[in-house]
């Protein structure tokens, strides 16, 4: 049964059944948005989500980046369209960065999905198998991996789905027509020239034509690799962010492969084989290893480990931190972070003797801290400690005079351990950092 109570047409059946397989049997109660172009597919889906479940649990995100003469017209039927079907529309004017237009397009579209998307709803994309089959075609004949489309995946802080993965073209346009909907016919979907539109219009009718079940057993070949990536993807899940290279896998192809899937769950899919190959082969030398992956983004290798960092910039604004001051039971902002001198029994694993007013700090210079028998200076303590060389100059500092009474919560002097004679209880603290 539909939201209204009505029967649903076999394309929603067959649309619920998706939804409660990949979401609902996880996530009862989740909101949608449909990436709405206007074209058929996406006209479709958005239709047949609202049957599903509801005009209250469904918007449409349009995203205009004004390549086309016509583009006012498709945001003007986009309105329309969610008029009728009492669904909240959302329109963003894109801007392009220059190169490829066809991927800047992709780009821009999906950055505006993220910017809009909330944490409670769930992206649809309105793929099909065609679609699909096209998809696994260019990645051969640009050499690239064989792997298809995601049926499901991570976009900003939200989801997206692609619940027309298991429909045809066909079905598409049936359930259209059966509905009595208009849709968007994009001219460029035509211009032969774009290598996906000479194989929809010239190759692929040919290769039907001779092998008609070539749909189905690209389906069969496309879900088994899907399979086995979805379980290097439930293998990798529990790595965090600091991983050791004793964890990777001996050969060149494997490192590779575990590599791209590292970064697959953190958002990166447009990393090409040969930086994967150098940064592998950076790590067999033990030479200093560094792999770009976007702005301020990279991962980087150090002593043993490498170290997955996204944004190399917050170091550095972090270290031009100006000092706050903080005491027992105080709290101060500091660094983006939010920190307390909390009160705690005397000799409490993590705490320290407070002798007054303390200082946050980033300033190493003639910073010393009383570290295993001796007094050293800071930089000694933080190569002990194993910080990565980018990390500390980021790294607070709790100073009393000039002496580094904690290092952060990694570290505490040894000779602020002890409260001193006649110290009140309150005067023995742990830091810490607060939401």
């Amino acid at each position: 049964m539909s939201s209204d109570g009505t029967q649903l047409h076999p394309f929603e059946q067959q649309l619920h059944s998706q939804l409660q397989e990949l979401i609902f049997a996880h996530r009862p109660g989740q909101k949608f948005c449909v990436a709405l172009s206007g074209g058929a597919d996406s006209t479709a889906l958005l239709v047949a989500a609202r049957r599903v479940v509801g005009a209250a649990n469904v918007r449409a995100l349009h995203g205009n980046h004004s390549l086309h003469p016509q583009a006012p017209e498709w945001v003007e039927h986009c309105e329309r369209l969610c008029e009728q079907l009492g669904v909240e529309l959302v329109v963003g004017s894109l801007d392009l960065v220059p190169g490829n237009v066809e991927a800047a397009a992709r780009e821009a579209r999906y950055k505006f999905f993220a910017s809009q998307l909330q944490t409670d709803e769930t992206l649809l994309l309105g793929h099909h198998s065609q679609d699909q089959l096209e998809t696994v075609f260019m990645r051969l004949l640009q050499g690239r991996s064989l792997l298809p489309m995601r049926v499901s995946g991570r976009l900003g802080e939200a989801d997206f789905l692609r619940p027309l993965l298991a429909f045809t073209r066909q079905q598409v346009l049936d359930y259209l027509q059966q509905q009595g909907l208009a849709w968007i016919e994009d001219p460029s979907n035509r211009d032969e020239a774009l290598t996906r539109n000479f194989l929809r219009h010239r190759i692929m009718p040919l290769l039907m034509q001779r092998w008609p079940s070539l749909g189905q057993a690209v389906q069969r070949v496309t879900t088994w690799q899907q399979g086995q990536n979805a379980l290097l993807h439930e293998l990798l899940q529990t790595y965090g962010d600091r991983v050791s290279f004793a964890e990777l896998p001996e050969s060149e192809l494997s490192q590779r492969t575990w590599l791209r899937i590292f970064l697959e769950l953190r958002g990166h899919f447009k990393v090409t084989d040969k930086a994967l190959d150098e940064f592998c082969r950076q790590i067999r030398q033990g030479t200093a290893s560094r792999l770009d992956i976007a702005a301020d983004c990279a991962l980087l290798g150090w002593r043993d480990h490498f170290y997955y960092e996204a944004d190399l910039s917050a170091y550095a604004r972090a270290a031009d931190a100006r000092p706050v001051s903080l005491q027992a039971g105080g709290v101060a902002e500091f660094a983006g972070q939010h920190w307390t001198l909390q009160e705690v029994a005397a000799g409490h694993e993590n705490g320290f003797y407070s002798p007054g007013t303390l200082c946050l700090t980033t300033r190493r210079k003639d910073l010393t801290m009383r570290w295993r028998g001796r007094q050293v200076d800071i930089k000694e303590v933080l190569r002990d400690l194993d910080v990565p060389p980018w990390r500390r100059q980021a790294i607070p500092l709790l100073i009393w005079q000039n002496e580094v009474v904690a290092v952060s919560t990694l570290a505490l002097s040894e000779r602020f351990g002890d409260p001193a004679d006649g110290a009140a209880k309150a005067d023995y603290c742990r830091l810490l950092t607060v939401k």
